[in-house]
């Protein structure tokens, strides 16, 4: 017998939502990936152990129902968050900013759908050394971008799926050519205001608010959706038969930075409203007229500061802020921009 190694494993995904739940649809990215191998698990399983039987311990096991939690680790780029948030979130708005001297650049806002409950689903294929596995049914949960001096900006996300697992001959999809996003391509911005829209492909942060990007020891934003799954009654396969975002999006934010002033206390205790914007550019997309960087803006309308705790990294000063994100009347409570070569998601 001999030990069976991943190293030639891969993880790839439909860039298209199923048409229904749990129909798959053919993969077409793949992704690098850390962390756990994806696979079912029981979700309920019961025996007669509560039944009067004849017997001093149960006799009998019976797997109720089937779940799938799952979670992609990968250093970050424009496209794998793009993707990730796109599941969680729901919706997705594209278009081209300049399709004449620029037509392989594409603009994808990433907003909260809160006009639909149903979540949208993808498929997923794994490789894991010994043999491929197909997972329909597949929905975001959560993502967490996080990122700190000296290394990459990380993403992980949580996912979910109908807990059915079939063999699968699919060949590995292509891995986009996207270099991963660097403590040095991300800037921390507080205050200013937001002008145009999503719609007329204007968003922007105009004004001047104030860059903490020097100051910036780290942050991380976490975007939950709160899903809930659900088996329905009549149906006897065992897997989740739809699944649905939560009543409430719910988000953190936080971040550590080296004391310069009271800023940040004295924003906490008038409970100043600000809008915050961490864009996070890359290197510059080849091919046209070099106007354009591959590049993921994080965009919040309205945040306070709901602490901002004084601290010590040895004899350094730091502030550890943690944000309170706010719901906008125009604007929601988040928008991701993220610009690349990929032509949509969630087609």
């Amino acid at each position: 017998m001999t030990t069976k190694r991943i190293t030639t494993g891969w993880r790839g995904f439909s860039t298209a939502k199923e048409v229904s739940y749990g129909t798959p649809t053919g993969i077409s990215t793949a992704f690098n990936f850390e962390g756990p191998i994806t696979d079912v698990q029981p979700n309920e399983v019961q025996t007669d152990e509560n039944e009067t039987t004849g017997l001093n311990e149960p006799s009998i096991q019976e797997v109720l129902n089937w779940k799938l939690d799952g979670t992609h680790q990968q250093r970050a780029m424009p496209h794998n968050m793009a993707y990730f948030l796109a599941l969680v979130m729901g919706k997705v708005t594209t278009d081209q900013p300049d399709d004449v001297n620029d037509p392989t650049v594409y603009r994808h806002f990433m907003e909260r759908d809160l006009a639909n409950i149903t979540l949208p689903s993808v498929t997923l294929v794994e490789y894991d050394g010994i043999a491929n596995k197909r997972f329909t049914g597949l929905f975001g949960k959560s993502v967490k971008i996080s990122g700190s001096r000296g290394d990459f900006v990380k993403l992980e996300a949580q996912f979910g799926g109908m807990g059915k697992e079939e063999p699968n001959a699919d060949s590995k999809p292509t891995v986009i050519g996207e270099s991963y996003l660097r403590y040095g391509d991300v800037n921390f911005n507080r205050g200013g205001s937001l002008s145009g829209s999503v719609a007329g492909g204007d968003l922007a942060v105009v004004g001047s608010p104030t860059s903490f990007k020097a100051d910036l020891l780290s942050f991380d934003w976490t975007m939950d959706n709160q899903v809930k799954t659900f088996y329905e009654m009549g149906d006897s396969s065992g897997y989740v038969t739809r699944a649905e975002r939560g009543d409430r999006f719910q988000q953190t934010l936080n971040a550590t930075l080296e004391m310069q002033d009271d800023s940040h206390k004295s924003g906490l205790v008038n409970g100043t409203e600000y809008v915050f914007h961490i864009p996070v550019t890359g290197a510059v997309i080849a091919g046209g007229s070099g106007s354009f960087n591959y590049s993921c803006d994080l965009i919040f309308p309205k945040v306070v500061y709901k602490e901002a705790k004084k601290d010590r990294d040895g004899e350094v000063l730091t502030v550890n802020a943690e944000f309170q994100v706010l719901e906008d009347t125009t604007y929601g409570s988040v928008i991701v921009k993220v610009i690349n070569e990929q032509t949509g998601y969630l087609l």
